[in-house]
């Protein structure tokens, strides 16, 4: 059996408004889609049978930012800053060295952190809430492949 992997990047991470996504790809330097699943407890019944328990799903886009507030205007910084508690669009593609497969959906903004130790360059980890579930695209490989199969 062919074991199947990928390297992270080089990639993109798009967060925008729907139809004018911003790349802020330059300023990430790690950044993951994070499930989560969380099984509520069963319920047991007087015939000793059990009704599962609700089984909820959520999911945050997670990485981190290399500060860059006050290197220019219109940074990441003072755009997530600005943007804060909005939900607005993003686009994630880990790798567009095979086959660019896009990871898309609507996530929650937030600020990140500003400052840090004296004489080196600053990060800020980030979390983002997902809005519902992410949709995980074919990447242009396999929308190549699938028009060749139609013709």
């Amino acid at each position: 059996m062919v074991v199947n992997y990928i390297s992270v990047g080089p990639g993109t991470l798009s967060i925008g408004a729907t139809g004018s996504l911003t790349d802020f790809s330059a300023q990430v330097t790690s950044v993951k889609l994070t499930p989560s699943v969380d099984n509520g407890d069963p319920l047991t019944v007087l015939s000793g049978e059990q009704i599962p328990g609700d089984r909820t799903e959520s999911f945050t886009l997670d990485g981190t930012f290399v500060q860059d507030y006050g290197s220019a205007t219109g940074t990441t910084t003072e755009y997530l800053f600005t943007h804060r508690g909005e939900t607005q669009d993003f686009e994630f593609i880990p790798s567009n060295a095979q086959i660019a497969k896009t990871i898309t959906g609507k996530l929650v903004v937030e600020a990140i952190d500003i400052g840090g130790d004296a004489g080196t360059t600053p990060t800020s980890d980030f979390s983002f809430v997902v809005v519902g579930a992410p949709v995980l695209g074919g990447g242009a490989a396999a929308a190549a492949t699938a028009s060749a199969s139609k013709a």
